[in-house]
């Protein structure tokens, strides 16, 4: 069926059409004949040769002795900046995980400082409750004998640095 086919299509490849209307021809022989009866010579009808293509026979291709795309100062290059990218690439690995484990202790002093802020208010509160200061205020006026002292009594003196004072020996009148 195929090979009809390509018959076909091969012996009407040899016909043309003269106008825009498709005439019928006659063969008769070696000769077609059209509606106007003019002869003209058909080209033989042979058939198509199968082509048989020679493969190229295959080169087997030698191992190259050594590296042919890239040099050993390359290669050396190469090798030097992949060793640094993983260095860098630990490191970054390692200072994350620091910070990482220094917030979780900062979170974690934090939550402690809060802890003893709530119960050193707690006690605060708790002292100011046992304490009357009315109370200390009568008993150290009225038991003690205790005054508020004058003007002329009062001794200033500059602040050190320091957040508090020790005294050595008493304050000189």
């Amino acid at each position: 069926m195929a090979q009809n086919r390509s018959n076909f299509q091969y012996q009407t490849r040899t016909s043309y059409i003269d106008g825009n209307t498709a005439r019928k021809r006659e063969l008769s022989g070696r000769y077609a004949v059209n509606n106007y009866n003019t002869a003209y010579k058909a080209a033989p009808v042979t058939e198509p040769k199968i082509r048989e293509h020679a493969r190229p026979e295959r080169q087997v291709r030698t191992q190259p002795k050594g590296l042919s795309g890239i040099s050993k100062a390359s290669l050396f290059v190469l090798t030097l900046a992949i060793g640094a990218t993983l260095y860098f690439c630990i490191e970054f690995l390692m200072l994350q995980n620091e910070v990482s484990r220094l917030e979780k202790d900062i979170i974690t002093m934090e939550k402690t400082l809060a802890t003893m802020k709530n119960e050193n208010d707690a006690a605060y509160e708790q002292i100011n409750m046992v304490y009357d200061l009315d109370y200390v205020y009568n008993v150290a006026v009225n038991e003690l004998g205790m005054v508020y002292p004058n003007n002329n009594e009062v001794i200033t003196y500059k602040k050190a640095e320091e957040s508090y004072i020790r005294q050595y020996a008493d304050i000189p009148d």
